[in-house]
């Protein structure tokens, strides 16, 4: 007990929210805490029976839905999502329920969209508007079942189909038949704002000036998120994958959901239904993390030693999947070093790298769109610098490379023109990525060409840019005022958004498209100049 609440040592106070942990083994929960503040207004300390806000950990429950209805015979997962949501474009005709269950359907995030338009996170989104929004979209990302790519769009559109085949919300759905068969009564999908929640746990960010301040919306769409429980309920969804209680019982439903979704070109992804489906130092792991305003959660599963851990936060700061598995580190020690000592695969020894090596990879790589990761050299290795951390390339060729912590390899590969790209499956990059050029300076008459307005008809808003004393702003409908900064040739980024110049014939503005995050192509057409 002592090692693991020194993991939470952090959150062993008074004056700051925190965390609450369950630790599962055969069946029963092992351990279980709380630490720090529920509620800081109140003074009310965490419990193992505080409700928190699980967020993305939710989307098991709502694949569990689906996948009951499924066995209801209310529908197939092979079903197209237009029998059921008729608004959606013609395109939708070729994604099935499965391609939402497993990400393999195309549709841009709707969460991503909404905060592309201007519009806050802290609002209240009525279905309605998050099913236009989504229907507004003129294309997919990409074909359906071709690639996995994490969409909260599909997940939402979960508890629409649930709603439309069932003839009841997925809140009633859920209760009906997960919650109220395995007891979990301090468990919803929280799709009314307003709700009362009795023993909630208020979630915080950090203040700036070494405090607290409640992180609060109004939102209140489920399916990708919207679930409150505590850490005694999850032991009992936990324990359900080991003794199935529910549709009447049997492997059937979780076989369904623990299987790992296969692409059009054969390969497997590592995502099954609302589970990830890995391993952690050697060891198999079924698991899923959340984080939206205010709260962080992880459960994580290790099938084979009959044995999860549950990490609940209500500090937005609080790094849950680290945690868990630290957790993971003092109560599976000993299977850990045995893993160790008995690998089922070989992996080749890290070696020193070239001379050659270390000074052909160094420079700045666009991993995604508008995200760049540096890789440096520091004395004998390379250095990889993304999202605001360190890794360190361990070479296992000229070529291929691992670092601790993240599955899969880091390559440099040759590109068509010559120069080298880097991949990176563990960052989601299937593709090379291509080495940068230094990033541009712009005339005063390169930023008049851009000042002006945009419009977009798929995300409903319209852009303003402006100079401001010699440096771009952009901003979307009565959102934030944010730098358009340079990036390369005609490409920008602002936020989390890449921003990419359209040029008509004449070599004029014409438009601009946005890429980023959870979403493709995106389309603006110039409206005016100013």
């Amino acid at each position: 007990a002592a090692r693991i609440d020194s993991v939470f040592a952090a959150y062993q106070r008074t004056a700051g929210p925190g965390c609450a942990v369950g630790v599962y083994r055969n069946g029963q929960v092992a351990y279980s805490r709380g630490y720090g503040m529920a509620d800081l207004n109140q003074g009310i300390a965490i419990t193992p029976q505080t409700r928190f806000y699980i967020a993305s950990t939710s989307k098991q429950f709502a694949a569990a839905s689906l996948t009951l209805l499924a066995m209801q015979g209310k529908v197939s997962l092979d079903d197209p999502v237009r029998k059921y949501i008729p608004e959606l474009p013609a395109y939708a005709n070729a994604i099935t329920l499965n391609h939402l269950v497993h990400h393999g359907s195309g549709l841009r995030d709707y969460l991503g969209l909404w905060a592309f338009s201007g519009r806050s996170m802290a609002d209240q989104i009525p279905e309605e508007a998050a099913l236009d929004l989504i229907a507004r979209q003129k294309a997919l990302d990409f074909a359906p079942g071709t690639r996995w790519a994490y969409s909260n769009s599909g997940y939402f559109l979960i508890s629409v189909v649930v709603k439309r085949a069932s003839g009841t919300s997925l809140r009633e759905f859920a209760r009906a038949n997960i919650f109220e068969p395995l007891g979990m009564q301090d468990t919803h999908f929280h799709d009314d704002h307003a709700m009362v929640v009795p023993h909630r746990a208020e979630g915080y960010e950090p203040d700036g000036k070494g405090g607290y301040r409640i992180f609060r919306t109004s939102y209140a769409l489920v399916g990708d998120g919207g679930l409150y429980s505590t850490i005694d309920d999850l032991a009992k969804w936990d324990e359900n994958f080991f003794t199935n209680r529910l549709g009447g019982g049997g492997p059937a439903l979780i076989r369904a959901l623990t299987t790992r979704a296969v692409l059009a070109s054969g390969d497997t992804t590592d995502y099954a239904s609302g589970l990830f489906v890995q391993s952690y130092r050697g060891v198999p792991i079924v698991s899923h993390g959340g984080s939206f305003i205010g709260y962080r959660a992880e459960l994580l599963r290790f099938p084979t030693e009959h044995t999860s851990i549950a990490v609940l936060c209500n500090d937005y700061t609080a790094a849950t999947e680290a945690l868990a598995k630290q957790v993971a580190d003092v109560v599976l020690v000993a299977r850990f070093e045995s893993a160790a000592a008995n690998p089922g695969t070989t992996t080749a020894p890290a070696r020193t790298a070239s001379e050659a090596v270390l000074s052909r990879y160094p420079g700045r790589y666009e991993l995604m769109p508008g995200v760049v990761g540096t890789v440096e050299r520091s004395g004998s290795a390379l250095v990889l610098s993304v999202f605001g951390q360190k890794m360190t390339l361990a070479a296992r060729s000229d070529s291929t490379f691992d670092t601790p912590g993240l599955p899969g390899t880091f390559t440099f590969r040759k590109l068509p023109n010559g120069r080298t790209g880097l991949m990176a499956p563990a960052l989601g990059l299937e593709v090379p990525a291509p080495p940068l050029s230094p990033v541009p300076v712009l005339s005063s008459a390169d930023r008049r060409a851009l000042v002006g307005r945009y419009a977009s008809e798929e995300l409903m808003a319209t852009f303003v840019v402006k100079d401001v004393n010699g440096k771009l702003m952009v901003r979307a409908g009565y959102g934030d005022w944010l730098p358009l900064q340079p990036f390369q040739r005609d490409q920008f980024t602002a936020g989390a958004a890449k921003v990419t110049v359209a040029r008509n014939a004449a070599g004029r503005v014409a438009g601009m498209r946005l890429d980023g995050g959870r979403m493709r192509n995106i389309q603006l057409l110039r409206t005016g100049s100013s």
